[in-house]
């Protein structure tokens, strides 16, 4: 019997684990310039009901060649669910790690220091949708403006009750989520 419970335990822990990746379109504005390209980004429900969102060996266009980021990861985020749509926001900073991607050989990521992130969040089993502030402009004199989606993603952004608009229940359910109710 203790075996079996061993078992089911450490099967519980590995779908905990689970991670979703979300293949779309990420668009980096830096003081208003920049691109698109293609990427992955991975959530993962944690044990205690939060979230981790990470985009693991981020790059940036630079002239036709990869510059190094890193990895990108904001943990420990409440979410809310409605109608089958999960909403997160995060307001962190986090030091960015080295990425593994053999074919970088630097990685900025980790010389930025702490890295202050505004997140938003909207996603459901096969589409996901974030926007991502980053203020740099006291240190690299930068204001970083990130959007992704997921193909066909159809939703409007905010609407976590899925009506078709923004309202004041959609506005309370992301307070709700800040102040951890």
């Amino acid at each position: 019997m203790r075996k079996f419970f061993t078992v089911f335990a450490a099967a519980a822990l590995a779908l905990s684990a689970f991670a979703t990746d979300y293949a779309g379109k990420i668009s980096v504005l830096i003081n208003g310039v920049g691109g698109a390209q293609e990427t992955t980004i991975s959530i993962v429900q944690n044990e205690d009901e939060t979230y981790k969102l990470s985009i693991n060996n981020f790059t940036l266009d630079n002239n036709g060649s990869p510059m190094g980021v890193g990895n990108i990861v904001l943990d420990n985020m409440k979410g809310y669910t409605i109608n089958g749509v999960t909403t997160i926001v995060a307001d962190q900073s986090i030091t960015i790690a080295e990425g593994n991607d053999p074919n970088i050989s630097f990685w900025m990521g980790p010389l930025l220091g702490n890295v202050p992130i505004i997140l938003a969040a909207e996603f459901n089993d096969t589409k996901c949708k974030a926007n991502i502030d980053i203020d740099m402009r006291n240190i690299l004199d930068q204001f970083i403006y990130v959007k992704f989606e997921t193909p066909d993603y159809n939703g409007k952004y905010g609407d976590v009750d899925g009506d078709g608009h923004v309202s004041s229940v959609d506005v309370t359910a992301i307070y709700n989520i800040l102040l951890g109710n």
